[in-house]
Formats: C-alpha cells, structure tokens, sequence
C-alpha cells in the first residue's frame, strides 16, 4: 500500500514539475491532494523528491532502451527506434534536466552512466561501421543526443513539431547535421 501510494506521489510531482520546474513541496502536496506533513513522511526534503523522480525516470530510460533493441539493424535506424521510444518521455521527464542534485549525487550520476552505457555501445557500434563519425569522441555525440533529445521534448510540448515528426527530424538533423546540401 506504501508503495502504491509513493507511485501516486511520484506521479502527481512529476505531473505538476513537467509545467511549474520550481513547484515547492508545498505546492506539490497540494496538487497530490495531500499535506506537506504527508509529502514529508515519503520524501523528507525537495532533494530527496528529485532524486526519487530521477531514479524513477533512470528506469523509464531503461526500458526505452531496451525495447529500442539498439543492436539491431544499422546504427541510423536503432537510433530512431530509441528516439521514437524516449520522445513519448518527455513530459515525465524534461523538468529533470536542470536538477543540480542529480549532478551532485555520485551513487545516481553512476546509474545514470549504466543506464546511457547501452546507447554509448551504439554509437561506438556506428563509428566502428563507418555510420557514425569516428573523429568525434562517442561520449560527446551522446551528450548531444541527450540534449537533442531535451531540445525535442521541449519543441514537441510548444507546439512546434508533431510528435510524430520528431523522431526523424531529431535522428535527420543528428546524423546529416544542419548544412545545406
């Protein structure tokens, strides 16, 4: 029943920090119909709350990931497959990017090295196959993947792409970048 009730937590938080990023636990009691005192019981301060909802949003990624299944077909088509998987994310998600105690928490920053370890095989995958540019370090491309993927969440929640083009333009504009032809 806790756990239930955790889940609900987690899910009002998320639900309220996706449109007000610096909501207080106050305000996040309130949207989850609860008091702060309760808020308090599950997650003693707005840190231990983030790092909750970052931990929760480490197992959503993974998932993502997995039924990306990035080893197969070339490295262009995988990385759709994980894009077309994680865009749907995005409002659980794009409040996260900004929360320095996801930065700051060495036991999360190491699981959210594991959980990008996958995608970071990808791409060394495509830059061994000549897919992928092999002169740019992997760690970099994959940083700009993830924050291409930010930049998408936030297109798609404005209004000015659909959802369902943002897959392709993100991978589109990754791999051919934006020079005219």
């Amino acid at each position: 029943m806790k756990d239930a009730r955790r889940t609900e937590l987690l899910n009002a938080a998320s639900e309220l920090l996706a449109t007000n990023p610096t909501a207080s636990l106050a305000e996040i009691a309130e949207h989850a119909g609860i008091g702060k005192a309760t808020l308090h019981r599950y997650f003693p301060s707005r840190d231990d709350l983030m790092l909750a909802l970052g931990y929760r949003a480490l197992e959503m990624v993974t998932l993502a990931i997995a039924d990306s299944q990035l080893e197969q077909g070339s490295t262009a088509a995988a990385l759709n497959r994980l894009a077309e998987h994680l865009i749907p994310l995005g409002d659980k998600l794009h409040f996260l990017l900004n929360e320095r105690i996801l930065d700051t928490h060495p036991d999360f920053a190491a699981a959210d090295r594991a959980t990008q370890a996958p995608i970071l095989a990808l791409i060394q995958r495509g830059q061994a196959d000549g897919e992928i540019r092999a002169d740019l370090p992997a760690e970099w491309i994959r940083q700009h993947l993830n924050y291409a993927l930010y930049g998408t969440w936030q297109i798609v929640h404005e209004g000015f792409i659909a959802r369902r083009d943002a897959a392709r333009l993100l991978v589109t504009t990754l791999i051919n970048g934006i020079a005219a032809k």
